[in-house]
């Protein structure tokens, strides 16, 4: 009987407090419906959980709101997001375009995939392609797909990434662009 006063007890609060919590929430940036939604799961199931005993739902609603958005932020800020025509421009069959057209990041980019491709196996060069560039596929996913452990896969990835980063010119260029975005 307890659980269902919880529960209903925190329903009225929610419905009470949606448009409050959305102008709230809404401080952090653009509103997030998903996460909004996902959190408001989460809560829930929370405050129904017997072991735990929440009382001031909305500072909880309004942390956990933010936990997953900072997640989320973190999560995406990990990653580049280059327009749609960007490996395009970098691939091995990219001769249509002059070095001139490429900037400087491209050009590194286009370099670290020839460098790969001519020092490792076929295979190896589409495992690094298909892990960083192409489709981010997990070790486990490439490793069904070619037949060879995660473990493997990962060995393999990692000495390949081992060589790019000991190859000085990659990594004099890649200091250079950081030291351009900064003065920029």
């Amino acid at each position: 009987m307890e659980a269902n006063n919880v529960e209903k007890r925190f329903n009225d609060w929610f419905t009470v407090s949606y448009d409050r919590l959305r102008n709230l929430v809404g401080r952090y940036g653009a509103l997030d419906e998903d996460n909004f939604h996902d959190t408001y799961l989460f809560v829930r199931k929370q405050v129904l959980n017997p072991e735990r005993e929440i009382t001031d739902y909305e500072a909880y609603f309004i942390g956990c709101y933010r936990k997953a958005f900072m997640a989320k932020f973190r999560q995406e800020s990990k990653y580049a997001h280059p327009d749609e025509y960007f490996f395009l421009r970098c691939g091995e069959d990219a001769d249509f375009l002059s070095p001139d057209d490429l900037n400087s990041c491209e050009k590194l980019v286009k370099d670290i995939l020839n460098f790969i491709r001519r020092k490792f196996s076929y295979q190896e060069y589409r495992m690094f392609t298909l892990r960083f560039y192409e489709s981010d596929f997990s070790f486990k996913a490439l490793g069904e797909c070619m037949g060879i452990s995660a473990s493997a896969i990962s060995g393999k990835v990692n000495t390949i990434m081992d060589a790019v980063r000991s190859n000085r010119g990659f990594s004099w260029r890649s200091q250079m662009l950081a030291v351009e975005g900064f003065i920029s």
